[in-house]
């Protein structure tokens, strides 16, 4: 069970749970937060030297009892380009009221984004992106109240493609920041399978690359969903992304839509609730 342990929250508005305001040194930074109605609000700065590279951290209120949140760490898309901001800030509110604490990672991109295939997925600027943040939240998981135990990575078109590709390459599991689950929304496939031609994007086929054997990939839960008309990143990427996770006996639910937009993953928001139906069954 994920969400439904957490999704009867009567909010106390009296205080910030966890105390923001007292942040041990770290090697990231902290803008001072605020709260709204609902939730605390915070930016929090990945690197020592950098601006760019952040999480918008969304919290649940407090409900007056120590306890811990499950957390949704979320890769909007972009092509590599840009972090796009229709699958930011929707989708973590959507976690939010689903009892998660949200955070939305601003990873590198643009020119920083070239690919060394000498040092291979773990030199990829993104990817190390990633899994900063994600040690990030694990060391300071009693600060922010989270429970590591429930993380859920869940990834947009190229944040689809980085989150994918960071856990069945093996580079999360190696460090033990594996997700409990994985979301992909239309995935980026990488290379010249991904669409959007001329873009700064990976040669790393999430479909074609090698798989980790380690059990916490084998044993990862994915949820991903495609719609057939898509015309940024064709259909047949996720298709053969869904045949290799059966390959490989990864369990997995792929959902096919007819219609969908890009970029706009709730135009049609039925695969919202079969998520979260999944996320509960688990």
């Amino acid at each position: 069970m994920i969400h439904k342990m957490y999704d009867k929250v009567k909010w106390n508005t009296s205080r910030l749970f966890p105390p923001f305001f007292v942040i041990p040194s770290y090697a990231c930074d902290v803008e001072k937060p605020f709260e709204t109605d609902i939730i605390a609000l915070m930016k929090i700065y990945i690197y020592e030297d950098r601006k760019d590279v952040y999480l918008d951290a969304h919290f649940p209120k407090s409900t007056g009892q120590e306890r811990m949140f499950p957390a949704a760490v979320i890769c909007p898309g972009g092509g590599y380009r840009i972090v796009g901001t229709t699958e930011a800030r929707p989708v973590s509110d959507k976690f939010l009221d689903a009892g998660f604490a949200a955070f939305i990672l601003h990873y590198t991109v643009g020119e920083g984004t070239a690919f060394d295939a000498g040092e291979g997925w773990p030199g990829f600027p993104p990817a190390r992106d990633l899994a900063a943040a994600l040690r990030l939240i694990h060391d300071r998981a009693g600060e922010y109240g989270i429970d590591t135990s429930h993380i859920v990575l869940s990834g947009f078109s190229a944040g689809g493609h980085l989150c994918a590709a960071s856990c069945f390459s093996g580079v999360l599991a190696e460090a033990g920041l594996m997700p409990k689950a994985l979301m992909l929304t239309y995935p980026m496939g990488g290379g010249l399978d991904s669409g959007g031609a001329g873009r700064p994007q990976p040669d790393f086929d999430i479909a074609r690359m090698q798989y980790a054997e380690a059990s916490a990939v084998k044993t990862l839960p994915t949820f991903m969903w495609h719609a057939k008309d898509d015309e940024m990143v064709p259909f047949a990427v996720a298709e053969r992304l869904a045949a290799r996770l059966e390959e490989e006996g990864i369990p997995n639910t792929f959902l096919v839509y007819e219609h969908g937009i890009h970029a706009r993953p709730f135009y049609d928001a039925d695969w919202w609730g079969k998520a979260l139906d999944w996320l509960a069954a688990l």
